[in-house]
C-alpha cells in the first residue's frame, strides 16, 4: 500500500530505535513530555505504539509522529521487545497532570494523521476511561487536540515556505 508501513516493519523498527534519539531537533508535536518521569514516558511510548498498529496500518505520517515522539522522550531507558506486547498498566499516571499529558499526547498521535478509525478511536476512549476521564472530558481534551493538530500542520506549511 502506498503511503503505509507494514505493520511488522514498525514493530521492527521501533525495537531498534526505542532508547535511540532520531534527531537533535525539538519536536513541535509533542509539548508535555517534559512534565512525565522516565517510567511515565515508557509507557506513552507503548501506548502510542499500540495506538498505531490498533488497525493494522500504519501511515507514514503515523511513523513520523513515532519517531518524533521517540526523538522528544529524551530519556536512554529502552523499551524491550516484549514490553510491546502488552498494553502497560495506567498506574505510571499517579497525577492529574500525567494523566491529562498522556491524553494530549496520544491523542496528538492519533489525530496527527488527519485520520481516527474504529480501532484507534476504541482504544483512544478506553484509555481515557482507564484515566478516569468522563464523556465531557474527553470531548474537551479531543477538542484541544483537534486544534492543536490542526495550528501544528499550518506551522509546518509556513516552515516549509520560508
Amino acid at each position: 500500500l502506498s503511503g503505509s508501513l507494514p505493520v511488522r516493519n514498525i514493530f521492527f523498527r521501533y525495537i531498534i530505535i526505542s532508547s535511540l534519539r532520531v534527531d537533535d531537533q525539538d519536536g513541535l508535536q509533542f509539548m508535555f513530555l517534559r512534565t512525565l518521569n522516565d517510567d511515565q514516558k515508557r509507557a506513552l511510548w507503548v501506548l502510542a505504539y499500540h495506538l498505531v498498529v490498533s488497525d493494522h496500518n500504519v501511515s507514514l505520517k503515523e511513523g513520523e509522529l513515532m519517531d518524533e515522539l521517540t526523538n522528544g522522550l529524551r530519556t536512554d531507558i529502552p523499551v524491550l521487545p516484549q514490553q510491546l506486547v502488552e498494553r502497560p498498566s495506567v498506574e505510571a499516571f499517579d497525577t492529574r497532570e500525567s494523566r491529562v499529558a498522556v491524553m494530549l499526547e496520544i491523542l496528538t498521535v492519533a489525530l496527527g494523521d488527519n485520520m481516527f478509525p474504529d480501532a484507534e478511536s476504541k482504544l483512544v476512549k478506553d484509555l481515557a476511561s482507564e484515566l478516569g476521564f468522563g464523556n465531557e472530558a474527553f470531548e474537551e481534551l479531543r477538542s484541544w487536540a483537534e486544534r492543536n493538530s490542526t495550528l501544528l500542520d499550518e506551522a509546518q506549511k509556513i516552515m516549509a515556505r520560508s
